[in-house]
């Protein structure tokens, strides 16, 4: 089954990601929730971490209230692109990912006014900004997002002893560079002809191992020992 992205509008799930990221400070020191957030919405830092629900509902209804037209008219401007390249990407996929079966879930994106776009492996959902960006920004991080999902699901298979939470930054580390190292690959970029460096502590992995054309588990195995030099 190759799943079909749907694209919709729900600002609960924004409240739900601002907790998400205001949550994860304790584990970057707090630096996906200023880049997410605090950068581009510096309301938030007078509450000094400590927000009530309330005050972030109102905060994004008040945003989709305010933008309900132009964010509906992007989403479907964004499917439409998306319609594009999904083939091609799914060829892609199967290439790499041999005999490797989608895993079940929602496959929904989500708009969102946060300035980060976070996957959910729960339900196979992510967020892809609500204002209009171009085509192939959109296009690389639904690419992005959804590798990550087909990724989890061969790396667990893999190696099972990864699926303990103990391991749950380790294994981000191995996806996010994994996920830079292919997407950057030539026959990607026909797709998404748009480039990515990685997170600044990865640049260095990315680049080395970017060198060779790796199959998928030789890519796999040079990374984990990578991550391992540097957690």
């Amino acid at each position: 089954m190759i799943p079909k992205i749907k694209f919709k509008i729900d600002p609960r799930k924004d409240v739900s990601t601002f907790f998400d990221f205001l949550r994860d400070s304790k584990y970057d020191e707090g630096r996906n929730f200023e880049w997410a957030i605090l950068k581009h919405y510096p309301y938030f830092k007078k509450f000094n971490n400590k927000i009530d629900k309330k005050i972030v509902e109102d905060f994004v209804s008040k945003y989709y209230l305010k933008n309900k037209d132009i964010i509906k008219k992007n989403l479907i401007t964004h499917e439409n692109n998306w319609r594009i390249v999904e083939r091609g990407f799914f060829d892609l996929v199967n290439n790499l990912f041999i005999k490797t079966k989608w895993p079940k879930g929602k496959y929904i994106a989500y708009a969102t006014m946060w300035s980060m776009y976070p996957r959910f492996l729960d339900d196979k959902t992510f967020q892809i900004p609500a204002i209009s960006k171009k085509k192939k920004v959109i296009n690389f991080i639904i690419v992005h997002e959804i590798l990550h999902f087909i990724f989890y699901e061969y790396f667990f298979n893999k190696y099972k002893k990864y699926k303990s939470h103990k391991y749950d930054f380790f294994v981000w580390h191995v996806s996010e560079i994994f996920n830079v190292i292919i997407m950057n690959r030539p026959e990607w970029q026909k797709i998404l002809k748009n480039k990515d460096e990685g997170y600044p502590e990865h640049r260095k992995i990315i680049q080395k191992l970017s060198k060779k054309n790796y199959n998928l588990d030789d890519l796999l195995e040079n990374i984990i020992v990578e991550v391992n030099k540097i957690i």
